[in-house]
């Protein structure tokens, strides 16, 4: 007798739509007639056994499927155990996971997360982006940290407690086309440095040093104006 497609009966059938598994299945003659069998059950063996052991993983459920010409443990993977005070949902991609979403999208979460990413990772934002923390915010960087606004300006505002930069090892440098304005509204401005300190103003230096002596330098004329 030759092959014959038979009727399956699934979780949800329609026009390219539905779900799709291999069993070994049970089937059905609607009528007696087997020229028209249906498959109505799908069930396991002692060969193609459950993915989830039983009877120790009972509270677990959900869809294992497997690679193609890959091994026992290779497939996607939607995962939930049901267990009083455990409860779970796992999802594993075997390789590529691809999500879209063509409105919005809320996330919550109501105690921690951890996000691990062993290589690169790049966001874009097409128009604006907020971001408030309420607690601390570290961050940590092993490498180089690079920040450029190639329009509209940058603000830094502390309204309460300090601001402190320290650079351990190195230099630090600060380049501005134009002018440069510091002003303490309420308080003084220190300058200190171990060695010396020279303020340079085209051909004219005023420097410091360390051992007392302070060196004031023209080309022309030196002018003191008291008032």
């Amino acid at each position: 007798m030759p092959p014959q497609m038979l009727l399956f009966a699934s979780l949800n059938g329609s026009e390219t739509l539905g779900a799709l598994f291999t069993y070994v299945v049970q089937l059905k003659t609607p009528n007696g007639d087997p020229d028209l069998p249906i498959i109505v059950g799908r069930t396991y063996n002692q060969d193609t056994m459950p993915p989830w052991g039983l009877p120790g993983m009972a509270s677990q459920s959900g869809i294992f499927s497997h690679s193609l010409y890959g091994g026992p443990t290779n497939g996607n993977m939607l995962r939930f155990d049901d267990k009083t005070g455990a409860e779970e949902v796992k999802f594993h991609a075997e390789k590529d996971l691809n999500t879209t979403v063509k409105n919005n999208e809320t996330h919550t979460v109501n105690a921690d997360r951890t996000k691990t990413i062993i290589h690169n990772e790049t966001t874009k934002i097409h128009i604006d982006r907020t971001e408030d923390v309420f607690g601390k915010h570290t961050e940590t960087i092993k490498g180089n940290r690079n920040v450029k606004v190639t329009e509209g300006d940058q603000l830094l505002t502390v309204e309460k407690g300090i601001r402190e930069v320290t650079v351990k090892t190195g230099t630090s440098t600060e380049t501005v086309e134009k002018d440069i304005s510091i002003t303490s509204i309420s308080g003084a401005i220190h300058l200190t440095a171990k060695t010396q300190i020279t303020l340079t103003v085209g051909k004219s230096s005023l420097t410091m040093n360390s051992d007392g002596t302070i060196t004031l330098n023209g080309p022309t004329h030196l002018a003191l104006n008291p008032q």
